[in-house]
């Protein structure tokens, strides 16, 4: 389980999201959809723990694992499509 409370992001004053709410449970599947510019990867990137919200908090489960592949990896040669995911 993952619940996420009030989470809240803002850059140079402009909230990209504000006290947003939802709970996904084992089996969930969800799509992440919006525009460019609408928090997406923000978002991911906080579930991953790689980048910390303004405010609200994030709770899951102990054997919950996260993952998602970044947009901005950096290859090493010689590695095949399936060992850089």
């Amino acid at each position: 389980m993952l619940n996420i409370h009030n989470l809240s992001v803002s850059f140079g004053g402009t909230f990209l999201f504000e006290e947003v709410t939802f709970r996904l449970g084992s089996g969930d599947r969800v799509g992440l959809v919006g525009k460019n510019g609408a928090g997406k990867s923000t978002m991911l990137k906080i579930l991953a723990g790689d980048f910390k919200p303004d405010s609200g908090s994030i709770a899951t489960e102990k054997e919950v694992k996260m993952g998602f592949l970044r947009q901005d990896i950096d290859f090493e040669l010689g590695r095949t499509v399936l060992e850089e995911a």
